[in-house]
């Protein structure tokens, strides 16, 4: 099932500022205001600009600022979509950004069935991109080739609308669809909406349903969620991952209010605020794990250059 409705979110992404009462909660979970202390560099101080008067241009710093992590999105007591929000009010910055003129990037092939999205980070590891293939290949995933969709990403999360044809192109290529796995979270709202009917899960909840692959969690491991697909189905995923931890004895990288704290370091664009570094500290404040267990590419790299202990990708736990 597809939607021929190509915007990129409902109608009421732009107005939830109307809705958020100034409590301040979400920046409990804010890698921004942790590391800034700048309440107008947060979804907060945003809002409050805004129901005050104010226009995106006022307010362009702090939106470039957010990394998109989605932390806030499940921690708001009023029900703001910050993500779309965010995302949406980046777009109308001295007008809608307009994507350089280009030959249509999805053609007329038609996909069916299950299907992987690796990503750019993870197709740009031969050895981990054959790992995971191989794996979801084993329970009936198809590789789909998403480098002109991780491009689209990209531009989304820059602030640029995708052009409705080419948005059409890509919901008609996918007909027949029924299951998407998609290694970059920033995606999966987005496919939700231009695909509903369509399941979509990440790499991480898509590995872990392997006998094989949760058995091989130990106690002693730290196993650090890909926080903006996470966080973009947080009702339903923190169940999941409660459970994984209760059978596993693994650690997370939750925090009390079970959102999945974010390194920021799959931030694509931006003036990059988030020392992603400190970020990874504070995950492993008190923390002493024999073994990082990272889904995201990303977060693989970091914790691997900072040394210390054994880090590997969620496919080599097999």
């Amino acid at each position: 099932m597809t939607n021929n409705d190509t915007t990129t979110f409902n109608d009421e992404a732009r107005s939830g500022y109307e809705k958020c009462t100034g409590c301040g909660v979400c920046m409990l979970t804010c890698p921004v205001w942790r590391q800034t202390s700048d309440v107008m560099l947060t979804v907060s101080g945003r809002t409050r600009v805004l129901q005050g008067g104010g226009t995106p241009e006022d307010i362009r710093e702090s939106l470039l600022a957010c990394v998109l992590c989605g932390a806030c999105v499940p921690a708001c007591p009023a029900g703001v979509d910050t993500v779309a929000l965010t995302t949406e009010l980046r777009m109308s910055l001295g007008g809608e950004k307009k994507r350089a003129p280009r030959a249509l990037m999805f053609g007329s092939e038609k996909t069916a069935g299950k299907v992987f999205f690796p990503g750019a980070a993870l197709r740009g590891d031969e050895k981990l991109l054959k790992r995971t293939r191989g794996l979801l290949e084993q329970d009936g995933f198809k590789v789909f080739d998403d480098s002109e969709l991780s491009v689209l990403a990209a531009e989304l999360e820059a602030g640029i609308r995708p052009g409705p044809e080419e948005l059409k192109a890509f919901i008609g290529s996918m007909t027949g669809v029924t299951e998407i796995v998609a290694a970059d979270g920033f995606l999966h709202r987005h496919l939700r909406q231009w695909l509903p009917g369509v399941r979509v899960k990440g790499l991480g909840e898509a590995l872990l349903r392997r006998a094989d692959v949760q058995r091989a969690l130990k106690t002693a491991d730290l196993y650090v969620i890909e926080a903006r697909g996470y966080h973009s189905d947080h009702a339903r995923l923190v169940k999941v991952y409660d459970k994984v931890r209760q059978e596993t004895g693994c650690k997370l990288n939750t925090s009390l209010q079970r959102s999945a704290i974010p390194t920021g370091a799959t931030a694509r664009s931006g003036p990059q605020l988030v020392d992603t570094a400190a970020q990874a500290r504070w995950i492993l404040d008190k923390r002493k794990p024999n073994r990082i267990v990272a889904e995201a590419m990303e977060d693989l790299a970091l914790f691997k250059k900072m040394g210390g202990h054994e880090v590997i990708h969620v496919s080599e736990l097999v």
